[in-house]
């Protein structure tokens, strides 16, 4: 949903209330301690009681927003609404949260915090097995680009493998989704977890480069490695897909945030996940709806 859209569709409070308690209780309202269909919704319209309804059977008072991203927040749901859609739909190379500050009108480390609880809210969406044809890839996140010089060498700084770099893994089944998460370590047992961990491997066949840390899974499902001497041929033995997906995460790390403290990085790979692997969807009702479901 676009900017304008959602501005007109939510121009106040109570629009943006009326929309989440239709996504949660589809005109019927419960308690969310108790379950009871046996509420009332308060009529008093002070600033933050709107929306609040009274429990009769536990006696508990609570809004739609209860246990949600929402919950507790003072910044108008509207608010919340467009910087859903900023992030989500508009913002292709991510969108940092100083320009998310200019855009909605409030303050930067308020707008970071709003950024990390909808990241959150991201990670762990997918119950993901992927099978077919899967290509596996690693890359490396943090330090400098790789045009920078180390200052007392003199020298190209060090990319890659041997770096103090965060690993990251992932996997994709081509024209399907994608996974990627940041490991300890790129040892061939470690790989192997994590590949087991999301893909079906007595149904796929797995392609990779050949880094030999791949030769332990290699051992446990069918597995092909590229030799990028070969002229690459659409349909064959590549992994040209994931590291299409490295571009994006690439981007956003270049263009928009510039540094991941290690800490945050499993967020910032969960948000790149989420857009890639509902694309073709609404993600903005996508998103809301899944949070009003319980599955924040």
């Amino acid at each position: 949903m676009d900017l304008i859209k959602i501005m007109e569709t939510f121009p106040t409070q109570e629009d943006c209330i009326a929309y989440l308690e239709r996504l949660r209780w589809h005109g019927s309202p419960e308690c969310p301690q108790c379950e009871s269909p046996h509420v009332r919704r308060r009529t008093e319209q002070a600033i933050g009681r709107i929306g609040r309804y009274n429990c009769h059977d536990c006696r508990s008072s609570f809004k739609v927003t209860h246990g949600t991203l929402f919950h507790g927040t003072k910044i108008p749901l509207q608010k919340w609404f467009l910087a859903i859609s900023l992030m989500e739909t508009n913002a292709k190379k991510r969108l940092s949260s100083c320009q998310l500050s200019r855009d909605i009108g409030l303050p930067q480390k308020a707008c970071w915090r709003m950024m990390m609880a909808i990241r959150v809210s991201e990670m762990g969406k997918d119950n993901v097995l992927l099978q077919g044809i899967v290509e596996a890839d690693e890359t490396y996140i943090g330090g400098k680009r790789k045009k920078d010089y180390d200052k007392e060498e003199g020298e190209p700084r060090k990319r890659g493998r041997g770096t103090a770099k965060d690993v990251v893994l992932g996997v994709v089944a081509r024209g399907g989704k994608v996974v990627a998460e940041r490991l300890e370590n790129a040892k061939g047992s470690t790989i192997a977890e994590f590949i087991k961990k999301f893909v079906k491997t007595e149904d796929s066949e797995l392609y990779t480069d050949q880094y030999r840390g791949y030769s332990e899974i290699g051992k446990q499902m069918k597995h092909e490695t590229m030799n990028r001497s070969q002229k690459w041929e659409p349909g064959g033995i590549h992994t040209n897909t994931m590291e299409g997906f490295w571009s994006f995460v690439k981007r956003a790390w270049y263009g928009s945030h510039h540094h991941y403290s290690t800490a945050y990085t499993p967020l910032y790979l969960a948000e790149t996940c989420y857009k890639y692997n509902y694309r073709d969807e609404n993600i903005f009702a996508k998103f809301l709806t899944e949070g009003m479901s319980g599955e924040m």
